[in-house]
């Protein structure tokens, strides 16, 4: 027949078994949480160091930067300056040397005029003088008259001048009056021994000049006219 066991009753030490458990999963839940808490705190801690020392070193690059870019701002100001003055420098160099050639030529012009007074005798067109003026087609002139001559007698000549040269269509002849509009000479002259002519010639888009002709006539002489060539210079081109 079965055998009834009849065990005695504990209450209390069930309820002591529950509470010492529940304190235990409490502490070690507590000491877990602890642990990831002062874990969380180091982390952060340690981040914010990491940040800081990013942060000073960013704040020491920017500061380099800006060093570095004023640096490289007086140079290019330094650069510009010395491109500056080599330009006009150079600007300057240039002038003076177009001045230069243009008084050489000129003492040229007037050597050669001294030169072919002391062969000449009477009336003569004794030298031409054509420069440029800066401007397109635009050329400034000096013509000169001499006259050798035993008596000092004032001499009245009618002057005219010419140019030939080239168009699209072919040759052209320009009058005096069709180069020099605004600035018309005066062509009764009165002179002694020497006489100079300035002024400017303006010419059509179009026209190559290649040579210009002086024509002069003299009032009350046996030889009244005269007529000189002068090939246009080359270095007027």
């Amino acid at each position: 027949m079965p055998r009834l066991v009849i065990k005695k009753h504990r209450p209390m030490e069930i309820i002591l078994a529950v509470v010492l458990l529940s304190v235990t999963i409490s502490v070690a839940t507590w000491i877990l949480l602890d642990l990831s808490h002062w874990h969380f705190i180091k982390n952060q801690l340690s981040q914010n160091e990491d940040t800081n020392l990013l942060w000073d070193a960013n704040q020491g690059l920017e500061q380099e930067n800006k060093l570095l870019r004023e640096q490289v701002a007086i140079l290019a100001r330094s650069t510009q300056i010395d491109n500056e003055a080599a330009a006009r420098l150079q600007n300057e160099m240039q002038l003076l040397q177009d001045q230069v050639y243009t008084l050489k030529g000129e003492l040229e012009f007037y050597e050669g005029i001294m030169s072919a007074t002391t062969d000449s005798k009477g009336l003569n067109v004794q030298g031409l003088h054509i420069v440029t003026t800066g401007q397109e087609r635009s050329y400034h002139f000096k013509l000169v008259l001499t006259n050798v001559a035993k008596s000092d007698k004032i001499i009245e000549v009618i002057m005219d001048m010419s140019i030939e040269g080239m168009n699209e269509t072919g040759s052209q002849v320009l009058s005096l009056d069709q180069v020099t509009a605004g600035s018309k000479l005066n062509r009764d002259i009165k002179f002694k021994n020497f006489e100079r002519i300035e002024g400017n010639l303006n010419f059509p888009e179009g026209f190559t000049p290649l040579r210009v002709v002086v024509d002069l006539k003299q009032k009350g002489a046996k030889k009244s006219s005269l007529k000189r060539i002068f090939e246009w210079p080359a270095n007027t081109s």
